[in-house]
């Protein structure tokens, strides 16, 4: 049978599929350094004030409280900022995504014709039921379709390694323009991975998020 998604899986999975595959595709940048250049770097380890990151937010700091990073090694340090640039890299689509459907805005036509569902009926649901509509095998294709691309990605670009570098060229070469649009990246994302558990609260909780819903 034909199985779809709606609009909100479908933003979900895709950014999560663009964070394993081209962060500069769409103006954001990460760390860059082929990984052959990674593996034959010099001796001097990469310390956690070398991370791009402290802004004025955090008194131009970075933000460690618990001083988790004092017990980390480089590749441990290049792990948890790839993992810091995936979730920021999805939840800037996700945000994305639940505002197309908060609004009320979706494709036209039938979500599974298999179950009798159409897109118009998620989008009556809201964005956090809605994505409840979605038939079991269109949440097994996701699973499959993203699962596939993180161990193609990560056995080609190891996070360990390569910190969120996916081997796309840079979109400057001025070192202190590229250190700002990481630091952009970062901000963006950040406030974006805040806004979603907002958004998700405030539907599950009324009440619960000020100003919501805008």
């Amino acid at each position: 049978p034909r199985v779809t998604q709606d609009p909100v899986t479908i933003c979900v999975g895709i950014c999560t599929m663009l964070s394993l595959a081209s962060p500069t595709a769409c103006g954001f940048a990460a760390p860059l350094a082929p990984r052959s250049a990674v593996r034959s770097a010099s001796p001097s380890m990469l310390a956690v004030t070398d991370l791009v990151g402290a802004s004025t937010e955090v008194s131009n700091k970075v933000w460690d409280p618990l001083k988790l990073s004092e017990n980390m090694d480089e590749s441990n340090l290049k792990l948890v900022r790839a993992a810091e640039l995936k979730h920021c890299r999805v939840a800037m689509l996700a945000t994305v995504g639940w505002l197309w459907t908060a609004t009320g805005t979706h494709f036209e036509g039938m979500l599974s014709t298999s179950s009798g569902v159409s897109f118009a009926d998620v989008a009556a649901a809201g964005p956090l039921l809605g994505a409840a509509k979605v038939p079991a095998a269109g949440i097994w294709q996701m699973i499959a379709a993203i699962g596939a691309l993180e161990v193609y990605w990560e056995n080609k670009y190891p996070a360990a390694e390569c910190g969120g570098d996916f081997g796309v060229p840079r979109v400057t070469q001025d070192p202190a323009k590229f250190k700002e649009i990481q630091l952009a990246e970062l901000k963006n994302g950040r406030l974006a991975m805040i806004g979603i558990i907002s958004f998700a609260c405030a539907e599950a909780i009324p009440g619960s998020v000020p100003f919501y819903p805008f």
